[in-house]
């Protein structure tokens, strides 16, 4: 039970991580050159993100694997075992 509350916690915060990240970085760089021999103008858009946006999205992909691993792992159940000085386990043998 606690492995699928951590997961879904992780899968969750991956995600809306993931959405909010984007908004400080401002990717678009606009370029306009003019030819001075035709008279053509050409405008540009330059996507460039820094190298931490990037490791901030690897992170967040490995986070929602992880958190996807939690819920869906199953947990393991425990046998329960007699302790060896009860008079049940000593007369069984």
């Amino acid at each position: 039970m606690m492995k699928r509350a951590i997961g879904i916690f992780l899968t969750l915060s991956s995600l809306l991580t993931y959405l909010i990240v984007g908004m400080p970085y401002d990717p678009v760089e606009n370029k306009i050159t003019t030819d001075m021999n035709s008279g053509v103008t050409t405008a540009t858009v330059l996507y460039q993100y820094p190298l931490m946006y990037w490791v901030i999205c690897v992170s967040l992909i490995i986070t929602f694997i992880l958190g996807i691993y939690f819920i869906l792992a199953k947990e393991k159940q425990y046998e329960e075992c007699p302790l060896c000085d009860t008079p049940e386990y000593t007369r069984n043998k």
